[in-house]
């Protein structure tokens, strides 16, 4: 007689999906005629829950046969549809294979790593990674700008960006694009429910916004400020400057994007020095902090470097010292941050630190700054040449952008 053995989720996953063992049971069984079973049916359900956790487990679920895709939109049809983007990924160095092209992307709520080969690569220059976890590239025959979902191949155009550049730039691409080099990309992201793409560009002053299908990029400036990062918060855009955090305002459909501010503060609670300091906005776990990294001259390099974290109160329009993380760490490079829960991740056992990336000099002598105490965490080995650790790994990623990640 054959015996059929049924895995069963843990009670979590079974609340989670809305049945019981009894109907798991039925939907695992061997006898059921998956492939007939979709429409309105249960796999239109199981689609629903698997896209709802994580759009990598969709595209797989999508490829097991014909009838399931019948049943399942499909991700490359979203256009900027906020289900299909991969929120919970970022993107790591370049994967050990012999395709340039070959990439690994970390989930950093599961801790699952897997390797993509994005061929889409040898035809564009990547420019940045948003915090969704898109690509942004650059078709420099034409001067397009271009999304790519590394997880469902989805490539969105976006309006060329002739008219950002200066004449010079012009004229240099016209005769071998060799503008290209110095193209920075500073921050960026995508505003959900306006389909909008915002990206800092390191020519400009202000920040560039455009639709797909749009025939130009708008620009939104920043009057009398600098714009010291970026971060994509609960749906929305923000930026801080020396004095404050803005937020763009795509509020009203019949007018342009507006920067308005947020939260504002005195020179008594943050002295900014420009030419030092680093002001980096983060978004840990839903709660939106401001770090303000110094560099000061002390007698010992070892306390020259510090650190204030605050949490940004949107609704008091203020800022609040705080000396936890959470739970969590930061990374911190000079262009980019993220916050990851050390829940999927055992050996990241230093929490409540901000990690800083390879593109600070600093790191070779320090791992980075507890804020729990106010201590440097110094690094107790020589300098590595390739990543060894997680703490390595994803100091390495966060490290810059464009060609330093290719």
């Amino acid at each position: 007689m054959e015996m059929v053995v049924i895995l069963f989720p843990d009670e979590q996953v079974l609340d989670n999906m809305n049945v019981t063992k009894e109907e798991y049971y039925f939907l695992s069984s061997k006898d059921v005629d998956w492939a007939n079973i979709g429409g309105d049916g249960p796999i239109g359900l199981i689609a629903e829950l698997v896209l709802a956790n994580d759009v990598a487990d969709y595209v797989r679920f999508r490829a097991v046969c014909q009838p399931w895709r019948w049943c399942s939109p499909d991700p490359r049809a979203g256009g900027l549809d906020g289900r299909f983007l991969p929120r919970r990924w970022i993107m790591l160095d370049k994967a050990i294979s012999t395709s340039p092209r070959c990439h690994r992307f970390l989930n950093t709520s599961t801790g699952e790593s897997i390797r993509m080969d994005l061929p889409e690569l040898a035809d564009h220059r990547f420019l940045a990674l948003t915090p969704e976890c898109l690509l942004l590239l650059l078709h420099e025959p034409t001067l397009v700008i271009r999304l790519l979902n590394p997880l469902t191949r989805q490539l969105i155009n976006l309006p060329p960006i002739t008219k950002l550049l200066t004449r010079e730039e012009r004229r240099a691409w016209r005769l071998d694009h060799a503008f290209a080099v110095d193209l920075r990309v500073d921050g960026d992201g995508i505003v959900a429910d306006a389909s909008m793409v915002v990206v800092k560009f390191g020519s400009l002053t202000g920040l560039a916004v455009a639709k797909p299908g749009s025939e130009n990029w708008t620009v939104v400036k920043v009057k009398g400020r600098h714009i010291t990062s970026t971060v994509m918060f609960a749906g929305r855009f923000y930026c801080s400057t020396c004095r404050a955090v803005m937020m763009l305002d795509t509020s009203r459909a019949d007018q342009t994007p507006r920067l308005r501010a947020a939260v504002k503060w005195s020179w008594s609670l943050i002295n900014f020095i420009q030419m030092s300091d680093s002001l980096r906005l983060v978004d840990n776990g839903g709660e939106l902090l401001l770090v303000h990294r110094m560099v000061r001259p002390n007698m010992d390099p070892h306390k020259s470097y510090k650190c204030e974290v605050y949490r940004v109160d949107l609704n008091a329009g203020s800022l609040i010292p705080v000396k936890s993380l959470n739970g969590r760490a930061v990374f911190m490079g000079r262009c980019r941050a993220f916050s990851i829960s050390a829940e999927p991740f055992p050996s990241l056992t230093t929490l409540d630190t901000l990690y800083l990336g390879t593109d600070y000099y600093q790191k070779r002598r320090m791992v980075g700054y507890n804020i729990a105490n106010g201590s440097n965490v110094l690094r107790h080995e020589d300098w590595w040449v390739e990543p060894c650790t997680l703490v390595d790994c994803l100091s390495s990623c966060i490290a810059g952008s464009g060609e330093q990640l290719v």
